[in-house]
């Protein structure tokens, strides 16, 4: 008997060559293939689609594996079997009541051998045997043969909205919106776009589709026109279609003919791809993989997503090839706000056979200083003015950096240089040119030496307002930038201060220059460009000096503006964020990545919009959730993390005291005081690094950890990407201050809600740690306050039961008040409860006597005195 089919067999057992961590039901798709069971039956979908998953889960759910033949389709006996036509004739002596045959992985076939299964797929389906078989796209060999075929299409197998939503409900997670990556299964529930991307460079996917695919991938997103960049009308046409309905990771919308790939990461992106872009490049109408690459990443730069396009050229292309594209479209991308990519970048290039070299050190010199790294800046900046084939115009650029990052000598070579570019442009309108752009910069930039105002500097050679929403990216980031040096000068000067805004507020120069700063940012933020360089420092300038303008109508940025510039500042923190701990892994220099601010030239004042107080989150980022009353709970998303830090407790302390300082920033030393007290600092500091690192991989997921922020002034949460029933009990306690009770079951829910959510203490688990202490009693005695102006609020409006609730809870929780028992007994009162008012101011005057040796209060025994006339004293909410 043929041994690869005897061991193919089950016999009950599920198959060992299925590694299911969990298996996730798909009941959507069993009913798929339970509704025809007399036809051969393909899933067909790219890997990590999780075909196997729902084979296993069909052979499980209709025959327990009994009588099912589980067939590797990529073992070489497989091949071996076919064409020696042997599969039905085994399958069947092996097992003569065989009910269903499973072939996983269906290989690429010839057209002979494809004929040979089809002969013996026929022979077990007339024996009542079922077929199942799952391959990828570009490996059926079998939908042509078998016209009846029931197949499952690769859009029928990702994740839709029920089973989601069953998903939740079963992990009890927290919803998250139904994105392409939560609706692939392998990206959802398996090893991740990086196994998917394996998969696919492995399916045997090739031509025009191989090569468009890894391009929108590449992409991320655009339309069709980039299909036919890159293949032509014709074959990029026929390639689009075929990807939209046989790989929806490419995201493609035939109806709205546009497209929004799988994100993906482009290192593995490149791991991927890197070894067939040669090939696949030379049979399109490219020269080569060079040119392929130059293609997408100028098409990202276009769209302004200039981070990913250094990656894209840095993945895709050669050494060469990424020299010349950094020469050629540094400037583009520095605007775009891709500094360290481009440092990143200048790295790796063979800078040896690059021509043009100053234009790159002049590129290098603006990068750093966006880093503020002054050192690297100068050094670069220094290095242009000393190469004799350097234009005046990239000497000038050089200049620029050099004057704004250097100390007074430097100052004084470089204001030598920006004097020559100023004598060489002239004054016949310079703004309306790239070169007189430059020369208004350098203008502005020795404003303050020359005595010069900077406004009336502006507006002699600033272009007219309706030019601020045209042009190209660079243009439009130039003009901000200019804008950007002005306001920046007239707040170094003071004159948006209250006794002195008059000076510059009455000016129609600065209504004019604001008017022209709106219509390039929404520009800008309108043709999905998002905020440059340039665009970035004017926003926070004008951010910074906004009351002033208002109080002097001068508008105020507009909303998506203003929304446009909260998100680039909070993606900027966690770019930095990401970068300190890729310098630290890697051991590189920390002192590249050290200013905690967006550095920029010409900076007189740090940026008063700090990342931490804004609260756009990444969607794309799992919350992280922590429950700190009773007992300790974490969570990640749909990830529960307590269990795992159980082991790890000092990390677990530490997590709650960043949590409880709600993203406040904290320095080392005091966090390190918190946590071991009685410790000298030296072995405080040594501890506290162990500790974060500790809690650094417990949160992580996928090589980053989004939510601890560490820089060199102290450490906190991201206070926009965790949640805690802290906020809870917060929220809670204000309406039990503040609330209003004309809700008459408003009261019943809150006080629900702190029996069954705050009975329990701050981390009561940790009885040792006095910071946490402070917070304990501190949440504790806030309760109280709250439930007794509760109480008082409740008796005032006519709500006696709701008071009397809210009282004695307020007493349970400390008997030690002298008002909780004032509370309980006015309520008391209220309810005609007599007899228990007086055991109430009896068990008090006893407390007092027996703990304190002090008598009721004058405001008690009135309260008493009036219980016994029966009357009531009045209550004030």
């Amino acid at each position: 008997m043929n041994r690869f089919i005897r061991q193919s067999a089950c016999r009950g057992h599920r198959p060992a060559s299925v590694a299911l961590d969990r298996l996730v039901s798909r009941p959507r798709l069993v009913s798929r293939l339970m509704a025809e069971r007399r036809v051969l039956r393909i899933i067909e979908a790219p890997d990590e689609f999780g075909k196997a998953a729902v084979a296993f889960e069909y052979a499980l759910m209709a025959f327990d594996f009994m009588h099912v033949f589980w067939i590797n389709g990529a073992s070489p006996c497989f091949l071996r079997d076919i064409d020696a036509a042997v599969i039905a004739g085994e399958v069947l002596a092996a097992d003569a009541e065989a009910r269903l045959v499973v072939i996983v992985d269906l290989p690429k076939l010839s057209d002979e051998r494809a004929q040979r299964l089809a002969g013996e797929i026929d022979c077990l389906l007339d024996a009542g045997c079922e077929v199942l078989v799952t391959t990828t796209p570009a490996r059926d060999a079998l939908r042509d043969l078998f016209p009846a075929a029931l197949v499952v299409e690769p859009r029928e197998m990702l994740v839709d909205a029920a089973e989601d939503e069953a998903d939740a409900l079963m992990g009890k997670g927290v919803r998250q919106p139904l994105t392409l990556e939560r609706r692939i299964p392998g990206v959802r529930w398996g090893g991740g776009a990086t196994a998917l991307l394996e998969g696919l460079a492995g399916d045997g996917l090739a031509g025009d589709a191989q090569l468009l695919l890894w391009a929108l991938l590449a992409l991320g997103s655009g339309d069709e026109d980039d299909a036919r960049a890159l293949l032509g009308d014709k074959r990029g046409s026929a390639a689009w279609k075929y990807l939209a309905a046989a790989y929806p990771c490419a995201g493609i919308d035939e109806d709205a003919g546009a497209f929004a790939a799988l994100a993906v990461p482009m290192a593995a992106l490149r791991k991927a791809a890197a070894p067939r872009l040669e090939a696949m490049a030379r049979t399109s109408p490219l020269a080569d993989r060079d040119e392929l690459a130059a293609l997408i990443a100028g098409r990202l730069a276009a769209r302004g997503e200039s981070r990913r396009a250094v990656g894209a050229i840095e993945a895709l292309a050669g050494r060469a090839e990424q020299g010349r594209w950094l020469v050629e479209h540094g400037w583009e991308v520095l605007w775009g706000r891709a500094a360290f990519e481009v440092c990143d970048l200048y790295d790796s290039v063979d800078r040896v056979h690059v021509g043009r070299r100053p234009v790159l050190n002049a590129q290098l010199a603006w990068a750093w200083a966006q880093q503020g790294n002054r050192a690297h800046a100068v050094s670069f900046a220094q290095r242009v003015l000393a190469a004799p084939d350097a234009s005046q115009a990239v000497r000038a650029a050089a200049a620029l950096v050099g004057w704004d990052q250097g100390n007074a000598a430097t100052r004084e070579v470089m204001e030598g240089e920006l004097a020559l570019w100023l004598a060489q442009c002239g004054d016949s309108e310079p703004a309306q040119t790239e070169e007189g752009r430059l020369a208004l910069l350098a203008a502005l930039a020795l404003a303050p030496r020359m005595e010069r105002d900077p406004l009336a500097v502006w507006a002699a050679q600033a272009e007219g307002p309706s030019a601020w929403s045209e042009g190209a990216r660079e243009t439009l980031e130039m003009r901000l930038l200019a804008a950007a040096l002005v306001v920046e000068q007239l707040e170094a000067q003071g004159l948006f201060e209250r006794r002195r805004e008059s000076e510059a507020l009455g000016r129609p120069e600065l209504v004019r220059l604001v008017a022209s700063c709106h219509r390039a940012l929404e520009a800008l933020v309108g043709r999905g460009l998002g905020l440059g360089y340039g665009a970035l420092r004017v926003s926070a300038a004008l951010d910074r000096v906004a009351e002033a303008l208002a109080a002097a109508g001068i508008p105020m940025l507009s909303e998506p503006v203003a929304c446009a510039m909260r998100a680039a500042f909070v993606e900027e923190g966690r770019a930095r964020t990401a970068r300190r701990k890729g310098a630290r892994a890697s051991g590189q220099r920390e002192g590249v990545l050290a200013r905690d601010r967006l550095a920029a030239p010409f900076s007189p004042a740090r940026a008063s919009l700090a990342e931490e107080s804004l609260a756009v989150r990444d969607q794309t980022v799992p919350l992280l959730r922590l429950r700190l009353f009773g007992s300790m709970e974490v969570a990640v998303g749909e990830r529960d993390l307590t269990r795992t830090f159980l082991e790890h407790n000092r990390a677990r302390l530490l997590l709650a005291l960043l949590a409880l300082h709600r993203g406040r920033e904290l320095t080392r030393e005091r966090l390190a005081e918190m946590l071991w007290p009685a410790t000298n600092p030296r072995t405080g500091a040594k501890n506290f690094y162990r500790v974060w690192s500790d809690l650094w991989e417990v949160l992580a997921e996928n090589g980053r950890c989004p939510y601890l922020l560490r820089d060199r002034y102290g450490c906190r949460l991201d206070a926009s990407l965790f949640t805690s029933d802290v906020e809870e009990f917060e929220r809670l306690n204000r309406q039990l201050l503040f609330g209003s009770a004309n809700d008459s079951m408003a009261w019943e829910r809150t006080l629900l809600t702190i029996q069954e959510s705050f009975d329990a203490p701050l981390l009561p688990a940790e009885p040792r740690n006095e910071a946490l202490a402070v917070f304990r009693r501190r949440f504790a005695s806030e309760l109280v306050d709250g439930l007794l102006a509760a109480s008082r609020r409740l008796l005032a409006q006519g709500e006696p039961q709701g008071a009397l609730w809210f009282a004695r809870e307020a007493l349970r929780r400390n008997a030690t008040r002298e008002d909780a028992y004032a509370a309980l007994m006015r309520a008391q009162m209220a309810t005609d409860q007599r007899s228990a008012a007086v055991e109430t101011f009896f068990s008090c005057r006893d407390f007092l006597a027996d703990h304190l040796g002090l008598d009721p209060s004058p405001s008690l025994v009135a309260l008493y005195d009036a219980l016994l006339e029966g009357r009531m004293l009045p209550v004030e909410a």
